[in-house]
């Protein structure tokens, strides 16, 4: 139904959404409600913080520019919920609703592509369940892409090619935490698939698999 993915939003301070999205750069129409009763419509252009305050500066469609403390929301109402599903659901959904799917046939295919770039055979350790769910293959998708940017980075220099060079396999599970390790020529990778991965995963690989290597 199409109020399905509404019932796994979960219950967030205006504030914190608003901030959320800024960082996030998602430029929706929203409208506030502010304590002293005046009601607002438009999008969120800055927000500062400045001691034990935080400001908000906000267009109207009119070109109107609004600045208020961002504690004296007390109402949000967000017009396109489904533009930022993602954050509403905490991470239960884990990716933005009308995405273009890929099938397991497709996924299996690109992941073999990827190999050659990655200089290691992917092993992609999941269960057929779990390989069901569209969203789940896009998240695959997405952690071999960022593996990639990753091994670009580690491979800069003569010491972390040479340390590269001596993986021959890559191996994702699904996780509850992200966990990497690595076990003779097997990096191991775990990422909770079925759920918003982490942001800057890039980074995060970048970090994790040059302290084992």
């Amino acid at each position: 139904m199409e109020i399905d993915y509404i019932n796994q939003f979960k219950a967030q301070s205006p504030a914190a959404i608003i901030q959320s999205m800024f960082s996030e750069k998602k430029q929706l129409k929203i409208a506030l409600s502010l304590k002293n009763g005046l009601y607002v419509e438009g999008f969120i252009v800055d927000i500062t913080k400045e001691e034990y305050q935080t400001f908000v500066c906000m267009r109207t469609e009119e070109q109107e520019v609004l600045f208020f403390d961002l504690q004296e929301v007390s109402v949000l109402r967000i017009k396109h919920p489904k533009k930022i599903a993602v954050s509403l659901s905490k991470g239960n959904i884990s990716r933005p609703l009308g995405e273009e799917p890929i099938s397991t046939l497709q996924l299996k295919r690109w992941t073999l592509e990827q190999e050659l770039l990655l200089e290691a055979t992917i092993n992609l350790s999941l269960e057929k369940s779990v390989l069901q769910e569209a969203n789940a293959r896009l998240n695959c998708k997405d952690v071999i892409a960022s593996l990639l940017k990753a091994k670009q980075l580690i491979i800069e220099d003569e010491m972390g090619l040479a340390a590269w060079k001596e993986i021959k396999t890559v191996a994702i599970t699904n996780t509850e935490k992200l966990q990497v390790s690595k076990e003779g020529n097997v990096l191991k990778v775990g990422v909770e698939i079925t759920k918003a991965l982490p942001k800057e995963l890039e980074r995060l690989f970048v970090e994790k698999i040059e302290e084992i290597l």
